[in-house]
């Protein structure tokens, strides 16, 4: 537990894992290709992927132990000595490189997972730190937590299967992955922002009022919209089709009988809300994926049910939601 603690794994493993993996399940379906012939190489990426996310969430509060403290933050590794800080960063470093090992020689595939951790490294780590270089830091976070990886595991599975390189399936998952990305780190940054004015932290939005950004809120969403929509629709079934539409249905209940205020970036502090499409990127779309897949081939319904397993909690938010919903009716 201590050391899912100092990992923040509960503020990722959910939220970056399902989009990535999902990524994964669209391209096999994209491919027609069998997901279970392929779940090895799934956890291998999901593997590689998690170490780098590891690695982020240290390197980024051993950055911040300074600035945490001027704000009343609390930070996990300053309760760790330094020696223990670095052997934890070398031990991420050298795992990441071991990983490197086995993705060679997919060039392609090697060079997204290398960016990854070399944006990070430049969002998180002074003298650089484009953390508080405004737009600079925006694009770091959702190349190194969303883009890069996405690409990663796409092209990952493309050449597992020994498919074609699909160009307009790699532009929609990039743009879209980019501006979800660019969506989550700037929610990110707003929810914190209070905490960076005290520290004197200067981030993208430190430095702007937040309803001074809300036609800008609305250009980021809805280009990560059109581009989730030329991602559809390579991949678009019945199932999927059903999926939106519960998804609406969530949405309606969530407004009408639970008071949720609908929200694209900027949330209300204490106030009850939903961020738009990020249950249906969550729950509905990883789901309706991996029920196509098991349709085609029965053995995936164990990927559905270990998918379940290990990524239960906004599926229990949302049923949660629902059953509430019909007590009150």
């Amino acid at each position: 537990m201590k050391f899912l603690e100092f990992t923040r794994s509960s503020e990722w493993w959910e939220y970056k894992m399902v989009p990535l993996l999902s990524v994964g399940y669209a391209t096999l379906l994209l491919q027609h290709y069998p997901i279970t012939q392929a779940i090895l190489k799934l956890l291998f990426l999901l593997s590689a992927v998690i170490i780098g996310a590891v690695y982020v969430s240290v390197i980024n509060d051993i950055s911040d132990i300074k600035e945490d403290a001027i704000a009343g933050k609390k930070n996990r590794m300053a309760r760790i000595s330094p020696p223990w800080r670095i052997a934890i960063v070398s031990l991420c470093l050298i795992t990441g490189v071991i990983n490197g090992y086995f993705i060679y020689p997919d060039r392609l595939s090697l060079f997204f997972y290398i960016m990854a951790w070399v944006v990070f490294s430049l969002y998180s780590l002074p003298p650089v730190r484009l953390k508080k270089r405004g737009i600079w830091g925006l694009l770091c976070d959702a190349m190194g937590a969303h883009l890069f990886p996405s690409l990663f595991i796409t092209s990952s599975l493309l050449e597992f299967s020994h498919a074609d390189k699909n160009v307009f399936w790699y532009i929609a998952v990039g743009i879209w992955a980019l501006f979800y990305g660019l969506r989550g780190i700037l929610w990110h940054q707003f929810y914190d922002r209070e905490n960076d004015l005290k520290s004197g932290t200067t981030t993208f939005a430190s430095a702007i009022r937040p309803e001074n950004f809300k036609t800008r809120e609305a250009v980021v969403f809805s280009v990560e919209l059109i581009a989730f929509s030329g991602v559809l629709f390579f991949i678009f079934n019945l199932w999927i089709a059903v999926s939106i539409g519960l998804y609406l249905i969530l949405i309606r209940i969530r407004k009408t009988y639970l008071n949720h205020k609908i929200c694209l970036i900027i949330t209300p502090a204490h106030a009850p809300h939903q961020l738009l499409m990020n249950d249906y990127y969550l729950v509905f779309f990883p789901l309706s994926l991996l029920f196509t897949l098991s349709l085609n081939h029965p053995s995936g319904w164990l990927v559905l049910f270990f998918h379940l397993l290990l990524f239960p909690r906004k599926t229990l938010f949302a049923l949660k939601d629902i059953i509430a919903c019909l007590k009150r009716n």
